[in-house]
């Protein structure tokens, strides 16, 4: 039985109603948290260009942030930003912050890498106990990203061809929506196992997809839980096809499973070996758990991303080690 529907089964046996009008959904740290569909949920005031902080990181200033803002030039010129420079720009899912993982770890590795200025979106003031409120506020925080996009694009010397965005989680439909702000112009947006509850394939107004960018890879951790299982981007990649992970146990409530994607594309930055992942024929191949392979590799995540490779397109699965390091064969 799937571990969702595990979940449901025990509430109709407590008596908490039916299966149909629950939701489970986990947090950035796996904690799980339950929302019945059909109960109106509150509202938050959240004015983004105000309640958003932009954190700068380069290697200058690699643990302490600098705070730049759209429309203030003196926050970027007060700072180590540099143009010269590639700029990935990191978002964190719901209830997470600038304490959260994905920054400390994905900042750490950039900055180990090369010179990069490391934006990293802080939209802890969209936060709620109620995830509804904050799904609902993905749009109007990935727009502005994409307004401080384009401030550092026209005063900054910002070429938008150096910029690639990561989310993870509701945050990959951040990236989605700062993609689509930028009306797809953007290399890469890559989207660490983006958050399904209260989203849905056919309904593409705010969640992340194919056209944001010029190449959009998704990573699929724990499909049909609290991630997409259904491809998305360009490239969708599948690590031991995409449901569950080894090395998570039981884990009812996929939140293992749903935050491995982070530590997964961490791993795909420092590796020298890479996730080398085998392109299949289509994703029904991904469904039964078969692909014999075209015979075209591609590496998941990493850096310099996989935009402007014809091989990066498609299906992918890879086979990962239970604990660290995750990639096979290091």
């Amino acid at each position: 039985m799937a571990s969702l529907e595990l979940i449901l089964l025990v509430l109709a046996v407590l008596g908490c109603t039916t299966a149909q009008r629950w939701q489970v959904v986990t947090d950035e740290l796996g904690m799980p948290h339950m929302f019945g569909e059909g109960e109106q949920s509150p509202d938050l005031h959240f004015q983004p260009e105000q309640d958003i902080r932009f954190l700068l990181y380069t290697r200058a200033n690699p643990e302490v942030p600098h705070r730049i803002a759209n429309n203030d030039l003196g926050s970027v010129t007060s700072s180590y930003f540099n143009a010269s420079h590639p700029t990935r720009i990191v978002i964190h899912g719901w209830l997470g912050g600038e304490v959260s993982r994905i920054n400390r770890m994905v900042r750490t590795e950039l900055l180990e890498l090369g010179e990069f200025n490391v934006i990293y979106v802080d939209w802890s003031a969209a936060n709620h106990p109620d995830y509804r409120v904050s799904r609902r506020l993905v749009y109007p925080t990935g727009i502005a990203t994409s307004n401080l996009i384009d401030f550092l694009a026209r005063t900054s010397g910002l070429r938008r061809d150096t910029v690639a965005i990561v989310g993870h989680s509701l945050g990959a439909h951040v990236a989605g929506n700062a993609g689509k702000g930028q009306n797809g112009r953007l290399p890469t947006i890559i989207g660490l196992d983006p958050a399904l509850p209260f989203f849905s394939g056919e309904d593409t107004i705010d969640r992340i997809r194919d056209t944001d960018a010029e190449y959009v890879e998704i990573i699929h951790t724990n499909g049909g839980v609290m991630g997409f299982m259904e491809p998305i981007g360009d490239a969708d990649f599948y690590p031991n096809w995409g449901r569950i992970q080894p090395g998570c146990g039981v884990d009812i409530d996929g939140g293992c499973a749903h935050a491995r994607a982070v530590d997964y594309f961490v791993e795909s930055l420092w590796s020298r070996v890479g996730f080398v992942s085998t392109q299949c024929d289509s994703f029904q191949e991904i469904r039964t758990g078969l692909c014999p392979g075209t015979g075209i590799t591609s590496k998941m995540g990493g850096e310099p991303p996989n935009q402007g490779s014809e091989a990066s397109r498609g299906a992918f699965y890879v086979e990962t080690a239970s604990g660290r390091p995750f990639i096979t064969g290091c």
